[in-house]
């Protein structure tokens, strides 16, 4: 993605945390070059192809070092106290995960964008992943900074070393280990582990599947853990993923 791409999505996800969640989105019934603000982040942050998991501290003091003690919590509390940090797990390999990224670039410009521009966001949005699986993880908290870049700082520091045995995809009784991590770029996607798509030459998921469970240990406190239903990821007539 050109650097002027990568600008333009870092900009626009600062608006994230300054709009509820609550509406239903309808995203199989318009095309995404319709869907208004509020639809697509909820497609990112709540959806069957973007979930958030919230970790929640109760004390003044937040650390992601040894003797912190934060807990796992899907529901923020309005506590001043009370100190969130919600990862972001999304699909990147989901074709609407990607449309809903190019829509708030899209809803994010005061004027016409440029045909260059819009010939890459449209390249993004169709790039296939026949060969892989890749989830992207991203941060944010709207309570403090610091606890945000703390967090940020665990992401940029991981390899695929360090969650290769405890990061996975799994549905049913198979799991597919991680098979590639790379730390957060300028682009603001986030960090990226990618999966193997084909296990045997064959799809290792399909609509027979009842769900996908994601689960990586960060580190000792950090134990991100997400769950999507299946029947719920058909897309336009295609189980994307």
């Amino acid at each position: 993605m050109k650097p002027v791409c990568r600008l333009l999505l870092v900009s626009v996800f600062g608006l994230m945390l300054a709009h509820p969640l609550s509406i239903s989105g309808q995203w199989n019934k318009k095309p995404y070059t319709e869907w208004s603000e509020k639809e697509a982040m909820k497609l990112l942050n709540d959806s069957p192809w973007g979930q958030t998991h919230t970790f929640t501290d109760m004390s003044k003091s937040f650390s992601t070092g040894p003797g912190s003690n934060p807990s796992a919590s899907s529901t923020p509390t309005a506590d001043a106290s009370v100190r969130n940090v919600h990862l972001r797990v999304r699909f990147l390999s989901a074709r609407p995960v990607r449309e809903a990224f190019a829509r708030m670039i899209e809803l994010n410009q005061k004027s016409k964008i440029p045909e260059q521009f819009a010939a890459q966001l449209k390249a993004f949005v169709a790039r296939g992943f026949n060969d892989y699986v890749v989830v992207t993880v991203d941060c944010d908290s709207a309570e403090s900074k610091q606890e945000l870049q703390q967090v940020q700082a665990l992401l940029n520091n991981r390899t695929t070393a360090d969650l290769k045995n405890n990061t996975y995809l799994q549905s049913g009784i198979q799991k597919i280990f991680l098979e590639e991590y790379q730390s957060p770029k300028s682009d603001g996607l986030g960090a990226r582990l990618v999966f193997p798509r084909l296990v045997d030459g064959k799809p290792w998921l399909t609509s027979e599947n009842v769900d996908i469970h994601f689960y990586s240990e960060l580190s000792s406190t950090y134990k991100v853990d997400t769950r999507y239903k299946v029947k719920d990821m058909i897309y336009q007539g295609k189980l994307e993923y």
